[in-house]
């Protein structure tokens, strides 16, 4: 089962080469969560209502999805699948 979030959260990030962020760990509810594996990523929406969204896991198999406004760079966690529940 899905759990939409849609919480502004603090994002530690490694800049690619090409200047693109790559998520490393999250601040959620007062946790740090580390990302151990990385899936989809794709652009929704056009022009200023656009987000950046990517698919991560961390421990204990669960996985988030955090996206990042492309005009303000803001970092939301939009949506959570717990252990158990596949996103793909």
């Amino acid at each position: 089962m899905v759990d939409f979030i849609n919480e502004p959260v603090s994002v530690e990030v490694r800049l690619r080469s090409d200047g693109t962020a790559q998520p490393l760990a999250f601040v959620w509810c007062g946790h740090y969560l580390q990302i151990i594996s990385w899936g989809r990523e794709q652009t929704k929406g056009q022009g200023k209502q656009s987000v950046h969204c990517y698919l991560v896991q961390t421990g204990g198999a669960e996985t988030w999805e955090l996206c990042q406004d492309t005009e303000t760079a803001q970092w939301l966690l939009t949506r959570h699948w717990g252990r158990g529940d596949r996103a793909v």
